[in-house]
């Protein structure tokens, strides 16, 4: 992050910035990868379709996240879409896990084509492969290709808003 981005961050005047920032909504996604017997989870928000020749996504995670490590180029994984009403769910995921710990037990799954595990309470669920990445200073950009998934039920997604854009 540049100097100029933090000052700009931590200045009070700019309170009303973060409040315009966080006004805008965004679902809530479990994202799901496993490699070499490691599951690595992320609860997201900056998850939007991105294309339809191929069906693609786009999918943005904070460098440094232990997920990071896993979504590379080419890494297949999936988006489980949260229902309006899954607070249980959502702050299950939400806390974050020790590397020992299996972010999964107790959370009924399923696997899609793609061999990566998907929430069984999710709404819907979407299979994809990372295709390109974008730097973008605090964050990866990750566009990814859409291979399959799934609407299990009608009902309405889980939107958010924040009270403050600069944070989480």
């Amino acid at each position: 992050m540049t100097s100029s981005t933090s000052s700009t961050i931590e200045n009070p005047l700019n309170e009303s910035l973060g409040e315009a920032l966080g006004a805008i909504p965004s679902g809530l996604f479990i994202v799901l990868v496993q490699q070499d017997g490691k599951t690595s989870t992320m609860l997201a928000s900056w998850v939007q379709q991105a294309g339809f020749e191929p069906p693609s996504v786009t999918l943005v995670t904070g460098k440094g996240r232990a997920i990071a490590e896993s979504l590379t180029i080419g890494a297949k994984f999936t988006i489980s879409i949260l229902e309006k009403g899954q607070g249980k769910l959502i702050g299950h995921f939400a806390k974050g896990f020790a590397p020992e710990v299996d972010p999964l037990a107790g959370i009924d799954i399923a696997f899609g084509h793609n061999g990566q595990p998907y929430l069984i309470e999710a709404i819907a669920y979407l299979e994809a492969t990372v295709t390109r990445m974008m730097d973008a200073d605090d964050h990866n950009v990750l566009l990814a290709m859409v291979t399959d998934g799934n609407r299990f039920r009608d009902g309405e997604v889980a939107v958010h808003t924040r009270k403050n854009g600069f944070r989480y």
